[in-house]
């Protein structure tokens, strides 16, 4: 358990930056598809209070996230805000095989729950559902000029067996096994839970090449904020592979199948960090594969 926080349940899942296709769908009168840029796509996926219109006006929409491949899907956390009479979101949905968000089966899961800024991690919701191609969220504005908006949807879980295997993994600093599973050990362990300021702690990994014909080259580790303050949450994240610590790290190539160094991520929270909850990101990425 991390702190005042039970564990998260599985990794997030990065929909922003893994190929996922976020779309808006008017279902009133004509279907119109409109596809969301990455920023909407980070929007939604931060922590802000910024969120994405689903419905405005006298309308009926849907946002659905189509994933590059299939996902195990364990937890979700949502954070929305309804203004005026009649906006609602309605059936919360997945498909394992809609190629446009429209089209294939869709089964409901439930109204789509919604929490607060500190629901974000206390109030995640279980749905274990596997082999999920697309998640679609439903709303309505009865008219006016109020409006629907997703604020934060969090997703937690993993890609599934035998999907995109040519890819790096978080893996265990010691154990051959892997830190990205849909379960809390892979969800805790980079979590630093509660943080004294002034302090500093240190927490180990290692990147698996997963690939079994492909070379990952000049393999980068880094920190990404969505939603950051000051001083910058990245500033107080440091990685080293034996040398000296810096923000990010060239760990080299990696051959097929191939597990690297130890490499250790250091936070030194500053004395002046602001007091909240805050999510960061640690990155492995490869130049090129060959």
């Amino acid at each position: 358990m991390a702190g005042n926080y039970t564990d998260a349940p599985a990794p997030r899942i990065l929909y922003d930056r893994d190929g996922t296709i976020g779309v808006h769908i008017n279902n009133s009168g004509p279907t119109v598809i409109s596809e969301l840029s990455t920023g909407s796509l980070q929007t939604v996926n931060n922590e802000s209070s910024n969120g994405f219109n689903v419905a405005t006006g006298n309308d009926n929409k849907s946002l659905v996230l189509i994933f590059p491949f299939l996902y195990d899907v364990v937890s979700y956390a949502s954070r929305i805000s309804l203004v005026g009479v009649g906006a609602s979101f309605n059936a919360f949905q997945y498909s394992s095989n809609t190629t446009n968000g429209i089209d294939g089966n869709w089964t409901t899961i439930h109204t789509l729950n919604s929490t607060s800024f500190l629901g974000l991690r206390q109030n995640i919701v279980d749905i274990n559902i596997s082999g999920v191609k697309a998640l679609k969220i439903n709303a309505s504005r009865g008219g006016g000029s109020g409006a629907a908006a997703l604020l934060n949807f969090h997703i937690y879980g993993g890609i599934a067996l035998g999907q995109n295997d040519d890819r790096l993994r978080m893996w265990h600093p010691t154990l051959d096994q892997p830190l990205d599973t849909n379960d809390s050990t892979s969800g805790s362990h980079l979590d630093w839970g509660d943080v004294v300021r002034g302090t500093s702690a240190d927490k180990t990994f290692r990147i698996k090449n997963q690939s079994s014909t492909l070379t990952a080259n000049s393999i980068a580790i880094s920190t990404e904020v969505l939603t950051n303050t000051s001083p910058d949450i990245a500033s107080q994240i440091t990685y080293s592979s034996g040398g000296a610590f810096s923000t990010s790290i060239n760990i080299g190539n990696l051959a097929p199948g191939g597990i690297s160094p130890l490499i250790t991520v250091r936070k030194i929270t500053l004395s002046n960090a602001t007091l909240s909850l805050w999510w960061l990101r640690t990155l492995a990425e490869a130049t090129s594969w060959s």
